[in-house]
């Protein structure tokens, strides 16, 4: 049978959406209520949805939003995937990876350097050309444990608001965070529409005026006195902003038995407090992300050293090139080359680009040929980091 790709929109979209994305991602039958499924896809900002047809019937879809992320201090245009969902009849047949060529192509037509994504399974994605990142953990500890904050002097205070109601204060501090956190990303479109429905309270920490730290959670469990304080957001500038948080938490000692905190892999909450012992579990699944366009790349920042490599991406046939990748100016020129110093796959320049792996995997993993000379070129150019996602998609 023959299939077409386009996108779609408006009630095509919630007509196709709705029956693909409730049967791939929720419990069922039944589905959830459709009029209120409606109301949460039309909050959605800035994505755009593909669809592949057999015939007329749409079998397999994607959502392609839009965002910004810091790769190395250079804020890149991204492409993000989500609620990607294939017809029972119609898996198997490599639907979705013809989709995500097609987004590709449309996402490189749209400026847009490279791409992240939270896999449904890792190594299916990865032969699609991403590379997993570190873990965003949760810390999952007693507010009891907290109470010797109680002792501290701090400055400044806390003021508590319903995210709806602060969303653009909230929005205004993470895309000031951005230029400091490599791999974080952003909506370009702000989200308003959907925090109106007040799901989170936002806890601001404030230090002579400023706005310094602010910590996004909900109460949740059934039991009086035994709720679960969950924060997916908890980010400080200062010292004084990170204790202050902790210290409106250690005020609900008699109202919750349980904090699960949701942390990027840099931090370090076993050294906040001497008794603090939390428990760190992995949260969802790892992020992963790609470079979408090699040529892109130009003015990135990045250490001395040059190096020329053949590109491999079977999905990004423009990334098919002998690239020359110089570093000598503190910024990243890449350019057409004669000849190559070694292979790399597309995942592995992703790796290097993300600073995910070390070059001397690349041989184990199929990445690439680098010679220990080349090797060490790259770590040299690309230094090892860890990168944060930020946005849930």
């Amino acid at each position: 049978m023959s299939t077409t790709i386009r996108q779609i929109q408006d009630q095509e979209l919630l007509d196709i959406t709705y029956w693909l994305d409730n049967y791939a991602y929720t419990a069922n039958p039944p589905f959830s209520d459709k009029a209120e499924w409606e109301t949460r896809l039309k909050t959605r900002k800035g994505p755009t949805y593909y669809a592949l047809f057999e015939g007329v019937e749409a079998v397999a879809v994607v959502g392609c939003p839009t965002l910004t992320q810091n790769v190395r201090g250079v804020i890149l245009r991204m492409g993000g995937f989500a609620s990607i969902a294939t017809h029972p009849k119609a898996r198997r047949k490599g639907y979705v990876r013809q989709l995500m060529r097609h987004a590709y192509e449309q996402q490189v037509n749209e400026g847009r350097v490279v791409s992240s994504l939270y896999p449904f399974r890792g190594s299916f994605y990865e032969r699609l050309g991403y590379v997993t990142f570190p873990q965003t953990r949760q810390a999952i500890f007693d507010p009891q444990d907290l109470q010797p904050i109680f002792k501290m002097d701090l400055p400044g205070e806390c003021e508590l608001a319903l995210v709806g109601d602060v969303y653009d204060e909230y929005r205004d501090y993470v895309l000031a965070m951005q230029p400091g956190i490599h791999g974080m990303a952003n909506f370009e479109e702000s989200q308003k529409e959907g925090a109106q429905s007040n799901r989170s309270w936002v806890l601001k920490a404030i230090v002579d005026g400023e706005l310094v730290g602010l910590m996004v959670y909900s109460l949740t469990g059934g039991e009086i006195m035994r709720f679960t304080l969950r924060a997916p957001r908890f980010y400080y500038r200062t010292s004084a902003a990170k204790y202050l948080m902790l210290d409106w938490i250690a005020r609900h000692v008699d109202q919750a038995n349980r904090v699960e905190m949701w942390l990027p892999a840099y931090e370090r909450p076993g050294t906040w407090l001497a008794d603090l012992r939390p428990e760190l579990e992995p949260v969802f699944v790892a992020p992963m992300g790609r470079v979408l366009d090699v040529k892109g790349l130009n003015g990135m920042p990045c250490e001395p050293g040059t190096f020329s490599a053949q590109i491999v991406d079977s999905d990004c046939p423009w990334n098919n090139c002998i690239w020359k990748f110089r570093g000598d100016s503190g910024t990243l020129e890449v350019s057409p080359a004669p000849s190559a110093d070694c292979t790399l796959t597309i995942q592995g320049l992703s790796a290097l680009i993300y600073g995910t792996n070390d070059p001397g995997d690349f041989c184990f993993l199929g990445w690439g040929d680098p010679s220990l000379e080349i090797q060490a070129v790259l770590r040299t150019m690309f230094p090892q980091k860890l990168p944060y996602l930020h946005e849930y998609y």
